[in-house]
């Protein structure tokens, strides 16, 4: 009955360990695989005592038994410890690895010395074979080092508990079950004194436990979830390239965007010498890319064709590289990366992302949002031209009140026009396109004050009295408020400032005699001094009714004599250069009419 018993938790736990062996993955914790392996081996040797036919032969078994209580219990602990802290510390590895060994190498002095057992006695009984133990001094250090291994295992166990949350309760609960089950079996048959051993039941109970903690672990470790899952649903395609050029491998997704690839072998190198334009030569174009910048961004250079005798670490600060990459009206990201292992470069990941839906989406929305500036910027510049046409009709409605200004508004327009263009010729500083554009467009209302001045006096068909010129003069600080109410939150802020400099200043002189502010120099804004050199100009040509028009000769000489005094000096030279054009346009408009 016994016998049948160790051969039936021997035969279960080699099922155990097959089912684990069908489960088995590569990231497997190491220390369930060697559970998983020592089991059977230590059921084995039970089932071998059990039928042993001499001493020697249960001397043998009996070291197999040994083995397996002396290194389970190692392993079940160092599987813990891996839960809580990932990887072990290879010192602390090393420190129970040798102990382990250390105490199992005593069992070999068994029938030499009496260090382990002071004596071992052989004999069967109803049919059993059994071997009663003496034990000697050393054996003592076996029940040590099982206690520590349950003392550490335990202590891990309740700081998980405590503390931390990267670790299921039901994972938890299951390996304190075993640390549980393996003292109080081993306590209990100590305790009966039976022949029978508890420990391969033991075992089976360990392999159904763990089980169970491979399915909850492999669950709750997030990060191999997550690499499988992306790789498994096939969205993007993954291919290595070791630090020599060698092919590594890809996943199916990588062949079904770039079918190339199938025909590669393994460890094979990864270049196409054959066809440059082949994806084989452009992603290897790709990864020496990477390699330049690397390099470039202060990484060590090295050699790559020998990497394990040129070790590189991860020193520098580029860590990965993108392109993208058009094929069979495809679009591709390409990202190039490192593969690292233990902090050192060991090859290249190609991640290779189908971007087709969503750069198309964008395309069409850029298009969309282009489409919409520009259908806005056409009924901005409907509105505006509405506006302009708006202000220019307030011009002329003023200009037709004054029966002595016929036309001013518009030669003023060109003549400021002309002087501008000669200024932007020379790039005379502060001329930018914006500026230019906004006193050619604001010199139409120069005059809008006039709106303000009284018929009697606007109107007169002779020169003023001291009293109506007085009156007169109002027309540049009315226009400069008409002008501001009449652009406020319609236009540009630049052109507003302008607009009403324009209004305000241009009847001020470059020597402080002007009106109405009396201001001088440069302070007189220069969109102002560009207006008054025009607004005289055309005054000084032009017919009115109280005057006739001067010849283009005359006009130029007071204007010359002028500079340093009622305008700025610095524009004579755009003045001087204009002349041609001036005296050509007011030719053709026929400047002698009022």
């Amino acid at each position: 009955m016994i016998e049948a018993y160790y051969l039936a938790t021997f035969v279960l736990s080699v099922v155990g360990t097959l089912i684990f062996a069908w489960r088995w993955k590569s990231d497997t914790n190491i220390y369930f695989t060697l559970l998983f392996i020592l089991i059977p081996i230590t059921n084995m040797g039970f089932y071998m005592l059990s039928v042993s036919k001499n001493l020697e032969e249960a001397l043998i078994a009996n070291n197999i038994t040994i083995l397996g209580g002396n290194f389970l219990s190692l392993f079940i602990m160092l599987s813990i410890v891996s839960m809580y802290e990932g990887n072990v510390s290879k010192i602390f590895t090393i420190v129970m690895f040798t102990l382990s060994f250390l105490i199992y190498g005593f069992t070999f002095t068994i029938g030499r010395s009496d260090i382990y057992y002071k004596e071992a006695v052989f004999k069967i009984e109803n049919g059993v074979s059994i071997l009663e133990k003496t034990y000697g001094p050393m054996h003592a250090a076996f029940y040590v080092i099982i206690i520590l291994h349950a003392v550490i295992g335990i202590g891990v166990i309740i700081f998980c508990f405590r503390g931390n949350k990267g670790v299921s309760y039901k994972s938890l609960i299951f390996f304190s079950a075993i640390e549980v089950l393996s003292l109080s079996s081993y306590l209990i048959g100590k305790a009966i004194g039976s022949n029978l051993s508890f420990m391969p039941a033991e075992d089976i109970m360990f392999q159904i436990i763990m089980l169970i903690i491979i399915e909850d672990t492999s669950l709750y470790n997030i990060s191999r979830v997550q690499a499988s899952s992306l790789i498994d649903k096939g969205e993007n395609g993954f291919l290595s390239v070791s630090t020599k050029n060698n092919y590594i491998g890809s996943n199916n997704t990588a062949k079904e965007f770039f079918p190339e690839l199938a025909r590669l072998r393994v460890d094979k190198k990864f270049i196409d010498m054959e066809n440059e334009y082949s994806i084989i030569s452009i992603l290897h174009g790709f990864i020496d890319d990477f390699k330049g910048k690397c390099v470039d961004h202060g990484g060590d250079a090295y050699d790559y064709e020998d990497v394990h005798d040129h070790p590189y670490e991860h020193k520098h600060e580029h860590h990965e590289d993108e392109h993208i990459l058009e094929r069979d009206g495809k679009i591709y990201r390409i990202v190039v990366e490192h593969l690292m292992y233990q902090k050192k470069i060991k090859g290249y990941q190609i991640s290779i992302i189908d971007e087709t839906k969503e750069r198309k989406y964008t395309k069409l929305l850029q298009q969309y949002n282009q489409r919409l500036e520009h259908e806005v910027a056409q009924k901005t510049e409907h509105i505006q031209e509405i506006q302009d046409k708006m202000v220019l009709g307030i011009a002329d409605m003023v200009e037709n009140r004054d029966a002595n200004t016929g036309g001013h508004i518009k030669r003023t327009s060109e003549v400021v026009r002309i002087l501008i263009d000669e200024m932007r010729k020379d790039n005379m500083e502060g001329l930018d396109d914006e500026f230019c554009k906004y006193v050619i467009k604001a010199a139409p209302m120069h005059d809008l004050g006039k709106i303000a001045v009284d018929d009697a006096v606007l109107r007169k068909p002779g020169r003023f009295t001291p009293e109506e010129f007085e009156e007169m003069k109002k027309h540049a600080a009315k226009g400069a408020e008409i002008v501001h109410k009449v652009l406020a939150d319609i236009e540009e802020p630049r052109f507003q400032i302008i607009a009403e400099n324009v209004a305000h200043y241009h009847h001020e002189r470059w020597d402080g005699s002007g009106y109405p502010e009396h201001i001088k120099g440069e302070t007189i804004p220069l969109e102002a001094r560009i207006m008054a050199i025009a607004d005289v100009y055309d005054a000084l040509v032009s017919k009115r009714c109280y005057k006739d028009s001067m010849s283009f000769e005359q006009a130029f000489n007071i204007i010359e004599e002028g500079m340093g005094t009622q305008f700025d000096e610095r524009l004579n030279k755009y003045f001087l250069a204009s002349r041609e054009k001036l005296e050509a346009y007011y030719t053709e408009v026929g400047s002698n009419q009022v």
